[in-house]
């Protein structure tokens, strides 16, 4: 089996207006606004805890994660908000969860030049949702951390050669149209989509291309005509062939 490898470090920032919290490699800055605040209770993603203070990444897609590094609340004045103890707990479809344990954060240091500690390890689990729990603080009245970074690997590009292809679809449930993306080790043979219902009766069927330049192909379902309910699309590309169940919503 050929499998091709992607590895990305996905740094995370939730900030006040700001896309990015670090100005300086592995330094974060000492604002209070550069992070994730929470001073309010709230239902929690995951019903075992239920009101609590947390935060919940949706990574977009299912990733293997890895090592982790997290950076505290760092603003001088606010450094009892950062967190302590926390759960972090992952899932692929942000209902069921699996805990990773719960785990301890040193209080930042309130310093320019501060550079976080490593953060707990995934161990290679696949992973779309993130959650974050924390259960104390440094004493303060909110809760709060700077930034998280994760090492993970895209799976989807891992390729088993007898198959020669990996695919999925988005969204799932769908309304009207939806997306393909795949990944090849056939770049010169085309890619047939077939849409089924329940009773395996042809719905549509169409061919595309694959583009070097991208790895996503809009598909036409034509969802406005469809009932809601499940169908089947099938993928097929040199002789192999993946299928999935597609949910039709109103």
């Amino acid at each position: 089996m050929k499998k091709t490898t992607l590895y990305i470090t996905l740094i995370i920032a939730f900030c006040s207006q700001l896309g990015n919290a670090q100005c300086y490699p592995d330094r974060h800055s000492t604002t209070w606004f550069d992070g994730w605040i929470s001073c309010n209770t709230s239902a929690n993603p995951n019903s075992v805890y239920g009101d609590s203070h947390w935060i919940m990444y949706d990574l977009g897609y299912d990733y293997i994660l890895n090592e982790t590094k997290f950076w505290n609340a760092n603003e001088p004045k606010n450094l009892s908000n950062g967190i302590k103890d926390f759960n972090i707990d992952y899932s692929l479809d942000g209902v069921t969860w699996t805990n990773l344990g719960s785990f301890s954060i040193d209080q930042a240091n309130g310093l320019s030049n501060y550079e976080g500690i490593d953060g707990p390890d995934f161990n290679s689990a696949t992973v779309r949702y993130v959650l974050i729990t924390p259960t104390a603080n440094y004493g303060g009245s909110c809760f709060g951390f700077s930034e998280i970074k994760m090492t993970i690997t895209d799976p989807f590009i891992i390729i088993d050669e007898d198959i020669g292809f990996n695919a999925t679809v988005y969204p799932n449930p769908f309304i009207n149209n939806a997306s393909i993306r795949i990944a090849s080790l056939f770049e010169d043979k085309p890619v047939t989509y077939t849409l089924y219902d329940i009773l395996g009766r042809v719905i549509t069927q169409n061919v595309f291309n694959i583009n070097t330049d991208t790895d996503i192909y809009p598909i036409t379902l034509n969802g406005n005509t469809l009932s809601v309910g499940i169908y089947i699309l099938k993928i097929d590309q040199n002789n192999n062939q993946r299928t999935f169940k597609l949910i039709k919503k109103e």
